[in-house]
C-alpha cells in the first residue's frame, strides 16, 4: 500500500479484477488466450445485416378469421424457416384443398398476431455480402438514360426480394413491364449510363473492446473473452455515461472541496478529473466542453446533471447515455464531502490510467459505477474483495447499495443469527445498521459493502 503510483505506502488495495467481454450475438473472437490487451483492443466483432421484416396478412391469405391464426400455424414464434416452406395451413378443406402459406424468404418467425391476423417474418442476420447490380434497363426494355423516370424506389430506400422497384407502362395494363429486386437491401445506385441498379446489404459492425488493460484468461467461442488483471477497483453510488478510459487527474486537495468551473482547463481534454464534495453546474458543463472523458466527484445536483449533460436519465438503470463525459458520484446526490478513505485512494492513483463505467442499476441485481486502475505487473499479494460475511462484527463501517437506503453509510449495530423477512417476502441473513443520522435499519447482508 503506498501514497502514489508504485509507492509502498499507497492508500489502495490491489485485487484480481475479472471482466467478461461478450458480443450480443455470435461473431468472431480476435484474440487468443494469454494475449495482453489494452482498453481499446478490439477483442471480438460481428458484422450484422439488419433483418428486414416481412409482414404477411396470413389470415386473409388463408381465408380464416384472425382469431384462428394460431391454430393454423405450423411454426411458432422463434422458429427458423426457409423460402417456400409452409408456415401456416387453413384448417378447413376448400374446393381446391387446404390453403397453404409459404415463407417468402429465409428468416425467423418474430410475431403471430391474432388481433391483426398477421405473421411477421424477419430475415436472419448474416455476414457481409457484396452489393448486387442487375441490368434494370434491359428488364424494362428501355434506354439506360430513361431508367430514372421508371423507378418506383429511389436511392436510399429499402426494398425486399421480388418487390417491384421499376415499372414501364400505365397502371395494371397488360403491356406494363416490371423489374423486381433480386435481393432484399437498400438501393445504393441507379446508373443512367449503364442502366444498372445496385442493391447493397446494409451492415453494421458491432465490436467489443477489452475495456481494461490485462490478460485474456479465457476465450468464449464466437462470443468474447474474459480479461483479468491485478487492479484497484473503486465503486461509486451513481453514474451516467458509457465505458471509457483516460488518465486520472485530481483537481482538489481535500475531499470536502467543491469542483468549480475555473479548475477545469483546456489541457484536461481526454483526462478523467477528480473533485471533492460537489461539482457545480458550470463545472459540469465546462468538463463536457473541454472534452474530459470522465468526472469523479462526491455529489452533484440531479437537475444539474440533466441540464448540463443534456441527458434524460432512465428509470432504474443508466450507462447507455450518448454523452462525451462519463460522470461518477461517490456519495450520491446532495452536497456531501467524499469519504476520506475513498478520496485518499483516488488521490494516490493520480496520474495513472483508469477505466471507468457510469452504468448504475438500483433495482433487482444492483450494478454500480466503477473505477478500475490496472497494475498488470503487480508482484505482491492480492487483496481479497471486501464484502460482509459470516464473521462480520458490530462496529464495522458499511455502505448500503440498494433501495430504500441506497448510498447511506453507517456502522453495524448488531448481527442477528436468524434470517429475517424482507420486503420481497423472502427470509435472508440481515444486519442491523445504525446509519450516520442515528436511524437503525435492518438490511440484507448482500446489500451492504464494507468501507
Amino acid at each position: 500500500m503506498g501514497s502514489g503510483p508504485g509507492s509502498s505506502n499507497a492508500e489502495y488495495r490491489v485485487e484480481n479484477v475479472k471482466k467478461i467481454r461478450r458480443l450480443p450475438l455470435p461473431g468472431e473472437v480476435l484474440v487468443d488466450k494469454g494475449d495482453r490487451v489494452e482498453p481499446d483492443t478490439v477483442v471480438a466483432r460481428i458484422a450484422l445485416r439488419p433483418g428486414i421484416p416481412w409482414v404477411l396478412p396470413a389470415a386473409r391469405l388463408l381465408g380464416i378469421d384472425e382469431c384462428d391464426l394460431n391454430a393454423c400455424c405450423l411454426k411458432k414464434i422463434g422458429d427458423r424457416v426457409k423460402t417456400k416452406e409452409v408456415i401456416a395451413r387453413s384448417t378447413e378443406q376448400g374446393l381446391y384443398g387446404r390453403k397453404d402459406l409459404e415463407a417468402p424468404t429465409d428468416g425467423i418467425i418474430e410475431d403471430i398476431s391474432e388481433r391483426s391476423g398477421r405473421i411477421v417474418l424477419r430475415e436472419e442476420f448474416g455476414r457481409e455480402e457484396p452489393p448486387i447490380s442487375f441490368d434494370c434497363a434491359f428488364e424494362l426494355k428501355c434506354k439506360p438514360k430513361d431508367l430514372p423516370k421508371y423507378m418506383l424506389r429511389t436511392v436510399g430506400q429499402e426494398v425486399k426480394r421480388t418487390q417491384i422497384i421499376a415499372k414501364k407502362g400505365e397502371g395494371a395494363a397488360f403491356f406494363a413491364i416490371c423489374a423486381r429486386a433480386p435481393i432484399s437491401g437498400v438501393i445504393s445506385e441507379v446508373n443512367a449510363t449503364t442502366g444498372y441498379v445496385t442493391i447493397a446489404r446494409p451492415f453494421k459492425q458491432v465490436t467489443v473492446n477489452a475495456y481494461v488493460q490485462g490478460t485474456v484468461t479465457e476465450v468464449l467461442p464466437q462470443r468474447g473473452v474474459v480479461v483479468e488483471v491485478p487492479a484497484v477497483k473503486v465503486n461509486g453510488i451513481f453514474g451516467v455515461g458509457r465505458e471509457t478510459h483516460g488518465e486520472l487527474k485530481v483537481l482538489v486537495d481535500r475531499g470536502d472541496q467543491v469542483l468549480t468551473k475555473e479548475m477545469i482547463t483546456e489541457d484536461l481534454e481526454g483526462k478523467i478529473v477528480i473533485g471533492g464534495s460537489f461539482i457545480t453546474d458550470e463545472a459540469l458543463a465546462q468538463a463536457l466542453t473541454v472534452g474530459c472523458r470522465g468526472v469523479i466527484t462526491g455529489t452533484a445536483n440531479y437537475l444539474n446533471i440533466i441540464k448540463s449533460l443534456g441527458v434524460r436519465l432512465g428509470v432504474g438503470i443508466t450507462g447507455q447515455e450518448d454523452i462525451g463525459t462519463t460522470l461518477i458520484l461517490m456519495e450520491g446526490f446532495g452536497h456531501l464531502a467524499m469519504h476520506e478513505e475513498v478520496f485518499q485512494a483516488l488521490k494516490a492513483l493520480d496520474g495513472m490510467e483508469a477505466s471507468i463505467n457510469g452504468a448504475t442499476q438500483i433495482r433487482a441485481g444492483a450494478i454500480r459505477p466503477e473505477i478500475i486502475v490496472a497494475f498488470p505487473n503487480h508482484q505482491g499479494e492480492l487483496a481479497k474483495p471486501q464484502h460482509v460475511d459470516e464473521e462480520v462484527t458490530p462496529g464495522l463501517r458499511v455502505r448500503v447499495i440498494s433501495e430504500p437506503y441506497f448510498g447511506a453509510t453507517g456502522r453495524v449495530a448488531a448481527v442477528p443469527r436468524e434470517a429475517a423477512p424482507v420486503e420481497t417476502g423472502a427470509s435472508v441473513p440481515v444486519l442491523e445498521v445504525e446509519l450516520s443520522g442515528g436511524e437503525r435499519v435492518i438490511v440484507p447482508r448482500a446489500n451492504v459493502e464494507v468501507f
